[in-house]
């Protein structure tokens, strides 16, 4: 063997004794790591089934307890961070609502995702009555009942939290309601929401938690999102004072013009309902029917400046009266200016003072044609002409329902809008039922200042008295409303 052959065998040997030990560990861990691996698989495998035969059997004990309870999926519990941006983003939801109804149902709807239930409930107390009362109950209709009554009740006294993980197991429960609307409660967390003078202002309550009874940490939830719920609710009932002082304040003053002239007392109260009707059959929103609304109770105002003698003369006026009279709708205008109306209620003085405008541009104060007319004085202008025939007056009698269409389909076009008058055919049952409704504020023969068709006869102009007599002449009308 020459040295080159040596020094190769000898290269030969060292490089298989660095390579064996590795190839001979390499076979012995893995092994190893494959038997470790395996018992981990089985474990977890294992650990897996008797998991989901836990969860099995309690699903099955949950369904032997309540009819709806084993239907609720699994839930994830949430984290304390998700709950913190939750109440972040439903306190900024809840700050930018004002209308107490919308309001109630985020707070209910964000319980119920905030403590992880089936239902929530959000209940305020009406202090005038001395009940409790909820417009949002998350599954059911309006509840009330008394302060004191029942565990929102005894929350609402006391301001102290209960939480019942077991409803039927505790007197307090009133299964009545249960039984009634044949939904199952099996536990029940009821929390006070304080006001910014340390009242109770009202209750929520959470009911059916999907993964057991609630705990410490849905009452520190409920406490954070009752801090900020609290001032919301309290903003919202603000507002809604204010809007219901408004809304009296204005029927105040529609009733102070109908009560000067005992033959249209209850007119502009009934022209308002007509009005509403109109303006709903034309597809408008709620807010569009509002300022309709407001607009009828406040038409006729200006007849406050209008003396006695004009506005309480039995029959039509002549041509100089009438002339006089047909200023009240420019005074309408101008007297409701002074009045500070909300930013979405502004164009309601120039509904109220343009209802006897004509569509062919000879109406009055301004003598506006067409589209130069606002919809809304529009339509109260069809709801007025339609009172004014359907109730009885001096000199007519209530007409039926055919003979008040016909007379307005015939002014149709140059008096009244051909658009709203088909509003008025659609409308026409639910004008019926409004109708009916409202007869009880018919001015009737016998009350003060209203007299019969013969009383005012004798104080008739030579013209009146002929047209009277002809329309005493004609038949009766026949069906209808009367």
């Amino acid at each position: 063997m020459t040295e080159r052959d040596r020094r190769s065998a000898k290269a030969r040997r060292s490089t298989e004794r660095r390579t064996a030990p590795r190839r001979a560990g390499t076979e012995r861990r893995s092994p190893g790591r494959a038997k470790a691996s395996g018992r981990r698989a089985t474990e977890r495998r294992t650990g897996e089934r008797r998991d989901g035969d836990r969860r099995g059997k309690g699903t099955r004990a949950s369904g032997a307890d309540g009819a709806e309870a084993h239907l609720a999926p699994a839930k994830r519990k949430i984290t304390e961070a998700g709950r913190l941006d939750l109440i972040l983003d439903v306190t900024r939801q809840l700050m930018s609502e004002t209308d107490l109804t919308k309001l109630l149902q985020l707070i209910a709807v964000a319980t119920t995702k905030l403590v992880d239930c089936d239902r929530a409930t959000v209940f305020l107390i009406d202090r005038d009555k001395n009940e409790m009362w909820s417009k949002v109950a998350l599954g059911a209709s309006e509840i009330r009942f008394p302060v004191g009554a029942g565990i929102a009740g005894t929350v609402a006294v006391t301001g102290q939290t209960i939480n019942i993980p077991d409803a039927y197991a505790d007197p307090r429960f009133n299964q009545a309601i249960d039984k009634s609307t044949g939904y199952k409660t099996n536990n029940l967390l009821t929390f006070p929401m304080t006001g910014h003078d340390g009242r109770v202002i009202g209750v929520f309550q959470a009911v059916n938690k999907h993964a057991g009874p609630f705990a410490d940490d849905d009452e520190a939830a409920l406490s954070s999102l009752a801090s900020s719920a609290a001032v919301c609710v309290e903003n919202a009932q603000l507002v809604e004072g204010q809007r219901q002082l408004w809304t009296s304040l204005v029927e105040t003053l529609a009733v102070t013009v109908d009560a000067r002239d005992q033959q249209t007392a209850g007119h502009s109260r009934r022209v308002t309902r007509y009005a509403e009707v109109i303006a709903a059959s034309m597809g408008m929103t709620p807010a569009e029917v509002e300022r309709v609304r407001t607009a009828g109770l406040l038409h006729d105002y200006g007849k406050i400046a209008v003396r006695d003698r004009f506005l309480q003369k039995a029959g039509k006026l002549d041509d100089a009266e009438f002339a006089y009279m047909k200023a009240h709708a420019e005074k309408t205008g101008e007297f409701l200016q002074y009045l500070r109306f909300p930013p979405d209620m502004r164009d309601v003085p120039l509904m109220a003072a343009q209802h006897h405008e004509r569509m062919d541009g000879k109406g009055y104060p301004l003598g506006l044609a067409g589209d130069q007319i606002h919809v809304g004085a529009r339509i109260v202008a069809a709801a007025d002409v339609f009172d004014a025939l359907t109730a009885p007056r001096y000199y007519k009698p209530a007409y039926s329902i055919e003979k008040t269409l016909d007379i307005m389909r015939s002014m149709t076009g140059e008096h009244l809008d051909r658009a709203i008058m088909a509003a008025v055919e659609a409308a026409l049952p639910k004008l019926i039922e409004t109708l009916e409704e409202l007869k009880p504020t018919w001015p009737k023969p016998g009350d003060e200042g209203m007299g019969s068709l013969q009383e005012a006869s004798a104080q008739l102009s030579e013209r009146d008295q002929a047209r009277l007599k002809e329309k005493q002449a004609q038949p009766a009308p026949s069906g209808g409303a009367t």
